[in-house]
């Protein structure tokens, strides 16, 4: 169990050092670094049957501001940052964004259209709470398909729908006592039948 799967960090390592030695990984270490670069992550969802929001990769502000109007929600997809979006009412805030997401122009950003309300919730095993139902269907969608036990969904809400927008990792202190609770219940239910994917 772990709250951080990125690559290079304690989690990521540990599912590699299982993986070297036949053992079965949730997550896998090619889930574990998909998850957290937004292009990568919404390509395999959609595949899977989760909705996602039209997105584009790139580092052009211009091209953003062809394809999408205001608002906009830019997420990073460098390897040095993996939380944090921002979100742009204009082409100033957009700039801004872009320049800072993108460390000043040398990577690209994930860039979509903000048309809802932007939801952030905590999932566990695919489990969050919600009281959008739709919400709780992506939690358990995006688990279907990349079994991450523990992370944040970034979900955007319109017209009673629900759409994965990014994922993120959740930090310890964004953790609170009825999460542990619930991710008590999660791992208890889980180490009596074994890992279910």
């Amino acid at each position: 169990m772990n709250n951080d799967y990125r690559y290079m960090k304690t989690g990521y390592f540990v599912s590699l050092h299982a993986e070297i030695l036949g053992d079965d990984v949730v997550p896998t270490t090619e889930n574990a670094v998909d998850v957290y670069r937004p292009p990568i992550l919404l390509t395999r969802a959609a595949k899977n049957g989760t909705p996602t929001m039209p997105f584009i990769l790139t580092d052009s502000v211009k091209q953003i501001m062809a394809v999408f109007t205001f608002p906009v929600v830019v997420f990073p997809v460098n390897p040095f940052m993996f939380n944090g979006f921002k979100v742009a009412e204009n082409r100033t805030a957009l700039y801004m964004a872009v320049k800072s997401l993108s460390m000043n122009y040398r990577y690209a950003v994930c860039a979509q259209p903000l048309k809802g309300k932007l939801l952030s919730v905590k999932s566990f095993f695919g489990e969050c709470v919600s009281e959008y139902g739709e919400v709780k269907a992506v939690a358990k969608k995006v688990y279907e398909t990349f079994n991450i036990p523990v992370c944040k969904l970034h979900v955007q809400r319109l017209n009673g729908k629900a759409y994965l927008c990014g994922l993120q990792l959740v930090e310890f202190g964004e953790i609170q006592p009825s999460d542990v609770d619930l991710l008590s219940k999660m791992v208890s239910r889980f180490s009596g039948k074994g890992w279910s994917g």
